[in-house]
């Protein structure tokens, strides 16, 4: 389904970034560069934004990561 409008949400950040090896499998539940880290954040992220046929994407660099969320947006037709 295509949308007229969307809302695209950044979310930038400044750590070291993702490690290389991880960019492929960072939505996967219990992946994580993180000791402390459960793995289920951006799984959980990424299932609510589908459920609101919604998209995330992700590029990261050391000392960047920026997130990007699209949402459509409708109108009060439910356009």
């Amino acid at each position: 389904k295509r949308y007229r409008l969307i809302a695209k949400i950044n979310v930038i950040d400044d750590g070291p970034g993702i490690k290389p090896e991880l960019m492929e499998q960072i939505f996967y539940p219990m992946i994580t560069g993180r000791a402390e880290g459960t793995g289920l954040g951006l799984s959980i992220a990424q299932s609510l934004i589908n459920q609101h046929n919604g998209l995330i994407e992700c590029e990261s660099e050391p000392g960047c990561t920026v997130f990007s969320i699209y949402l459509p947006l409708t109108d009060n037709h439910g356009q």
